[in-house]
């Protein structure tokens, strides 16, 4: 299947899905027709004729407190161009990875999804990678919802550890962007771990971390990508979001990748990105630019310490939740969710 049709939802539908949401999600009985006015269908692209253009798819020294790894492109005539400072619902998409059960068996995308249209108040369009049947996501979100499924050539299986093979897949963000003609006016692509949630409006916090890290504006053209600082000593970045632009990036992320595929014996892609700021530092790696940016106040990572609890009774979040990373497995599961 390339394209799937667009459908009408019957609001039933949505009910079964937000009827847990209680006071994180709850911003109103005004917000009931709004979230009528959004659920009208979603498209679903295929990598099976993906070459058809029929197919509308598209070690602790590293953790520096510098805020950018950068060195200046190695061509003594750069090329220049004039990078969007603004960040908006209509030159971004946000960008979710769902593979095996996150996918088939968990209501994560959903309830990302839900979040980001509600207290994130990005209506733009969302792009799912996802190895699912079509019919999981069939009818369950508004028409600006891409549903993708992986190109095969791009499933990397040699990995020690399986989940790899679904990571390595955000370095490749840009390709699917890319094949995808509603998403022509796209700059901007935000990777999230699906089990993030929005607690305020979301292109808000993205110009605040353009203001602060000086994304954007007149640029070199060096490729660059844009991560959180890892709050682990042993990790340089945190890969559950990753700010990349659509023009510059993609040297960055094929270094990622080669790094990645260099190393089959690990089990996180961190792991990768501690490699490559490494190169950076030393001046082995001159075309890539890794910017690290402060999460503080930013996103929060929410324990049964009481912080969750907390945060819904003075009903005061941080821009992003990250539910359940993995430092918290043990402490929450997917039950949470349904808890905000």
């Amino acid at each position: 299947m390339n394209i799937s049709k667009w459908r009408a939802v019957p609001f039933a539908l949505l009910g079964l899905l937000s009827v847990a949401w209680i006071s994180f999600m709850d911003a109103g009985a005004g917000d009931q027709a709004s979230l009528r006015s959004i659920v009208s269908g979603s498209i679903v692209f295929s990598t099976d004729t993906w070459d058809d253009p029929r197919n509308l798819m598209a070690d602790p020294s590293l953790n520096t407190d510098a805020t950018s790894l950068t060195l200046d492109s190695p061509t003594s005539e750069k090329a220049h161009t004039v990078l969007s400072e603004t960040f908006d619902d209509k030159n971004s998409v946000v960008f979710l990875i769902a593979f095996g059960e996150a996918a088939t068996s968990s209501t994560y995308v959903e309830r990302n999804i839900m979040s980001l249209r509600r207290r994130g108040e990005f209506q733009g369009h969302v792009l799912v990678l996802t190895d699912a049947p079509d019919e999981r996501y069939d009818g369950l979100f508004d028409k600006n919802v891409i549903i993708m499924h992986p190109k095969e050539e791009h499933m990397k299986t040699d990995f020690l550890y399986p989940s790899m093979t679904v990571k390595r897949f955000k370095t490749y963000v840009i390709d699917y962007v890319d094949v995808v003609p509603e998403l022509d006016q796209v700059e901007w692509i935000y990777y999230l771990d699906i089990d993030i949630l929005f607690g305020a409006p979301f292109m808000d916090l993205v110009q605040k971390l353009g203001e602060e890290n000086n994304i954007g504006g007149n640029d070199d053209m060096v490729s660059k990508f844009y991560f959180f600082k890892h709050l682990a000593y042993q990790y340089v970045a945190q890969g559950g979001f990753m700010i990349a632009h659509r023009e510059t990036a993609k040297k960055c992320l094929e270094l990622w990748r080669r790094e990645m595929d260099s190393h089959l014996e690990e089990e996180h892609d961190q792991v990768s990105l501690n490699l490559i700021s490494r190169s950076i530092k030393e001046g082995k790696e001159r075309s890539c630019r890794l910017t690290l940016m402060d999460q503080r106040d930013h996103i929060s990572y929410p324990r049964r310490d009481g912080s969750l609890n907390k945060m819904m009774r003075d009903r005061s979040y941080t821009s992003l939740i990250h539910i359940r990373n993995t430092a918290n497995d043990t402490f929450f599961g997917e039950g949470v969710h349904e808890r905000l």
